[in-house]
């Protein structure tokens, strides 16, 4: 029996469960779950959301299930107590510190309970078919959306991500994607591809209204703003519709980017990840700035 934690925003989840899929084809006799557990009382993003915006359906582990590879917690205000008081038994595997690729994951026999955010397509990069697949997003109801979306299609079009809000202040992340940053991306892109369309999602539209408009003279350039709450993933098709991708440190717009089924495509992310000595989860077929 094999159960994967799920947790966070959807992009995390999204890592976990391809983590899932990836350990389900490898182990095709054992048990594969996941545990959604935490998402109770868990204050932050929209819940769980793979199974509701991909329509997937994996078993989900119950509280005996946990109890015989780790802790069962009734809630997330449980786990974030109980993980820093209770010792790691040998039928968990955590997640490196450094949260760097580890190949003996993928490998690991016997009963195990996997902790971690596994943000590294190395995890499952040899079946890209099966993950696209699975993170198929449902077509657009909504007429502006779909327009959007023919437009980017039809277009030499670039995503461009600004992640602002919990990021600007916070130790982690402020200082990484600056205003240096994009001008960077927004340059090297236009020497190699040279867009007709920049597409800009933010969740501080008004901060990107007033510091990139410089950065993109006789530019065609959208502002998607419409899409929030429990419809913020459309974004994210969206940003795979794109033919290029300018991402952000943020495994929103790396998944936004990694669905991008253009074989061609040109996609620019920060040098650095984090403020802290990680190993970055950067494809190494995309271009660091």
């Amino acid at each position: 029996m094999k159960i994967v934690k799920i947790l966070g925003g959807l992009g995390n989840q999204m890592f976990q469960y391809a983590l899932f899929l990836s350990l389900k084809e490898r182990f095709p006799h054992e048990q594969v779950m996941i545990d959604t557990s935490c998402f109770r009382n868990y204050p932050l993003h929209n819940g769980f959301e793979v199974d509701r915006i991909f329509a997937q359906k994996a078993p989900v582990a119950s509280w005996r299930n946990i109890l015989k590879v780790a802790y069962p917690y009734p809630n997330y205000r449980f786990w974030k107590i109980g993980k820093y008081i209770l010792p790691k038994r040998k039928t968990m595997c955590v997640e490196r510190k450094n949260f760097s690729f580890d190949a003996a994951v993928l490998t690991r026999k016997g009963d195990c309970y996997y902790d971690g955010y596994w943000q590294h397509e190395e995890y499952f990069c040899d079946m890209k078919e099966t993950i696209w697949e699975a993170f198929s997003f449902p077509e657009p109801v909504d007429g502006r959306n779909k327009e959007i979306g023919a437009l980017l299609q039809a277009s030499d079009s670039v995503s461009l991500h600004v992640r602002r809000g919990d990021y600007v202040n916070h130790p982690l992340f402020r200082g990484i994607c600056d205003l240096d940053y994009y001008k960077r991306a927004i340059h090297y892109m236009e020497e190699r591809v040279n867009p007709q369309l920049y597409c800009v999602f933010s969740n501080d539209m008004a901060w990107c209204e007033s510091h990139l408009r410089a950065l993109l003279p006789g530019k065609e350039v959208v502002y998607v703003d419409w899409n929030k709450g429990a419809e913020s993933y459309v974004d994210m098709r969206l940003m795979s519709l794109c033919r290029h991708n300018i991402i952000a440190n943020s495994s929103f717009s790396w998944w936004g980017a990694w669905l991008n089924r253009n074989p061609q495509k040109v996609v620019v992310a920060p040098e650095r990840w984090m403020n802290s000595p990680i190993e970055d989860p950067v494809s190494d077929k995309w271009i660091k700035l």
